[in-house]
């Protein structure tokens, strides 16, 4: 069995086709075609379905998709491993975090840890948490800002705020004469939302079951100054992290009658190796929350 019979089957899983393969991995598809026999003759098993609009697994290629995968994050693993031994002369740190939380808690962390680390690179990739949360196990990421609640156990995570969310509105709201919103009184407005995979959803989706009504929603969006413009001027509220609001936005928050917070962590795949760069960012940041949580 080759490494390469295991790129190409996996490829095949994750496209739908031998065709589809071929192009992700610049390969002609007889030469995917042949290394797929040539697997399937060594298992003594097929391990696809062959039909006219592309293949599917059989179960012993279900089962099989399992260990290719491991096999091939290892061997990733171990060729980072290897490079790490080269030292932080060079690298590049990747995380993915909340646009909220990357606008207003994350930047002076970032900026300390440059001052301390200059030679190395950072990448932040702006996405929701349930699409990092996803990403996550899915190993293409090695690490990211997830909420708390129900955390799989393939992560391990280490915590790094606790945030509310509150109604953002403008200054002559109607609800802004109010101290505390409650979830009814909410849902007669129109909202401005953040797109699929973000928090915000999971208190809507609450709030919408508990009054069994539901949101109107009439802007989406995950451009963070035009929600703020959308809100300032009226033409619609939203529920925000209230870190996100500064003096200067001219945006009136007030909490909810029953609060909705949610812990923000740090977290990284349990069983899966993390590049040098992203191993000493995660220890930084977390001795610096830690420090913080002593003061």
């Amino acid at each position: 069995m080759e490494f390469r019979q295991l790129q190409h089957f996996v490829a095949v899983v994750e496209t739908g086709s031998i065709s589809g393969a071929g192009r992700r991995l610049y390969l002609a598809q007889p030469a995917i075609s042949s290394s797929i026999k040539k697997l399937e003759i060594e298992l003594n098993m097929p391990l696809f379905h062959r039909r006219e609009r592309g293949v599917s697994l059989t179960e012993a290629g279900e089962a099989f998709l399992l260990h290719a995968k491991q096999i091939l994050q290892q061997t990733s693993d171990a060729k980072l491993a290897m490079q790490a031994i080269e030292g932080l002369d060079q690298g590049k740190v990747e995380i993915a975090v909340p646009p909220m939380l990357g606008s207003y808690f994350l930047p002076p962390l970032l900026m300390a840890f440059k001052h301390q680390y200059p030679a190395l690179g950072i990448n932040v990739i702006d996405t929701g948490t349930r699409n990092i949360r996803k990403k996550l196990l899915d190993g293409e990421l090695e690490l990211g800002v997830v909420a708390d609640h129900d955390l799989p156990v393939e992560f391990e995570s280490g915590q790094l705020m606790r945030e509310e969310m509150v109604v953002c509105m403008a200054a002559d709201h109607p609800l802004a004469q109010f101290d505390r919103i409650e979830y009814s009184e909410f849902l007669k407005y129109e909202l401005i939302l953040f797109g699929k995979g973000y928090y915000h959803h999971s208190l809507i989706e609450k709030i919408s079951h508990q009054e069994s009504e539901s949101p109107k929603i009439a802007f989406t969006s995950n451009l963070l100054p035009l929600i703020k413009s959308v809100i300032r001027k009226g033409y619609a509220i939203s529920p925000m992290w209230k870190v996100t609001i500064q003096e200067d936005d001219q945006i009136i928050t007030r909490p909810f009658v029953e609060p909705f917070c949610i812990d923000l962590s740090l977290a990284w795949r349990r069983d899966s190796y993390l590049c040098r760069a992203n191993q000493v960012f995660r220890d930084f940041i977390l001795e610096e929350i830690n420090k913080d949580k002593e003061t």
